[in-house]
């Protein structure tokens, strides 16, 4: 089922997907929201590290899947996760800034496939991650 989005469905969609608890806990920021995409970004901070003095796998995986959410979500068809696998690239330090950019691939009546990168500010990678959603037909906002 496909959703009309129009600039105040927009803004409210956007306004929910900002709003998201367990995001906001994790410093994750919403920047862009299109449909199909998503762009968000989370400061690592000295929390989210691990023994090893580098972002805890967990954390970085936060934030991809907070873009996958955004993104799969961004019709207006709410979305669920099927699978998200994640591979990780670079270790990163406490302070910098990660950036999470979601993009469709391809989408159907019930499911969508979605690629997340997670880079730095200056664009090193840092995660890959492939993701699927089952989408309900039910509306987000």
């Amino acid at each position: 089922m496909v959703f009309v989005l129009d600039e105040e469905s927009r803004k409210k969609l956007f306004e929910k997907i900002s709003k998201d608890p367990f995001a906001n806990y994790m410093g994750i920021k919403l920047l862009e929201l299109g449909e199909g995409y998503s762009k968000l970004s989370m400061k690592v901070t000295e929390e989210m590290l691990n023994f090893h003095n580098v972002p805890h796998g967990g954390a970085i995986f936060a934030l991809a899947d907070a873009a996958f959410a955004a993104g799969s979500n961004s019709h207006n068809n709410a979305s669920f996760a099927l699978t998200m696998c994640i591979n990780y690239r670079r270790p990163v330090k406490a302070g910098t800034i990660l950036i999470a950019e979601c993009e469709e691939e391809s989408v159907g009546k019930s499911t969508g496939l979605y690629r997340i990168k997670v880079i730095t500010e200056d664009g090193k990678l840092v995660a890959s991650c492939q993701g699927t959603v089952f989408r309900t037909g039910k509306s987000v906002v």
